[in-house]
């Protein structure tokens, strides 16, 4: 599947101006638990994998790059167990890509809220690592165009002008506070 996304990152007040905004669909809570090789090989070929837990469930993810700057191949598995160690031939086969194993880093709680439109979703994040909370929008989408018309007035209520559609995404900024706190 090609996950295409639009990505900001938000203030504490710019978080409560969106949360107070729209009136949400659902509530997702979510631990991503995040993997990679010695030396974080993975993060510098800029493949993702984690397991992502959802209501006691567990899915093993992985993003891989694509062409397009706002969009990534993401696959997934449901998994028995949370393990400790990811085998490279099952990253492997599952990716089609050459991965080695891969060992849990650690991990990153979302409390998630999500409003959905035709063509386009968005989630408000508030995540927790490393005793550090940030605040994040994404747009996910599928008609790019509705997906511009909701970041305009995602702008609009946050006050930004800016057109970056991509910030650091959850596995970049994990990283960082990852290698800080090792």
């Amino acid at each position: 599947m090609i996950e295409n996304e639009f990505k900001t990152m938000l203030s504490a007040g710019q978080y409560e101006r969106l949360l107070n905004e729209f009136s949400w669909d659902e509530t997702v809570l979510q631990t991503n638990y995040y993997y990679d090789a010695d030396g974080l090989e993975l993060s510098e070929r800029s493949i993702t994998v984690r397991v992502r837990e959802i209501d006691g469930e567990f899915f093993l993810q992985m993003k891989l790059p694509t062409r397009k700057e706002f969009s990534r191949v993401e696959l997934s598995e449901k998994l028995e167990t949370l393990p400790e160690v990811l085998s490279g031939n099952l990253l492997s086969k599952m990716s089609g890509e050459d991965i080695p194993d891969v060992k849990l880093l650690g991990k990153l709680f979302t409390k998630r809220l999500v409003k959905r439109f035709d063509g386009a979703e968005i989630d408000l994040d508030m995540s927790e690592y490393f005793e550090k909370t940030d605040y994040e929008v994404e747009i996910e989408f599928t008609d790019e165009d509705k997906a511009r018309e909701i970041l305009k007035k995602i702008r609009s209520v946050i006050g930004v002008r800016s057109e970056s559609v991509i910030c650091k995404g959850k596995i970049r900024r994990f990283l960082e506070e990852y290698s800080v706190n090792r």
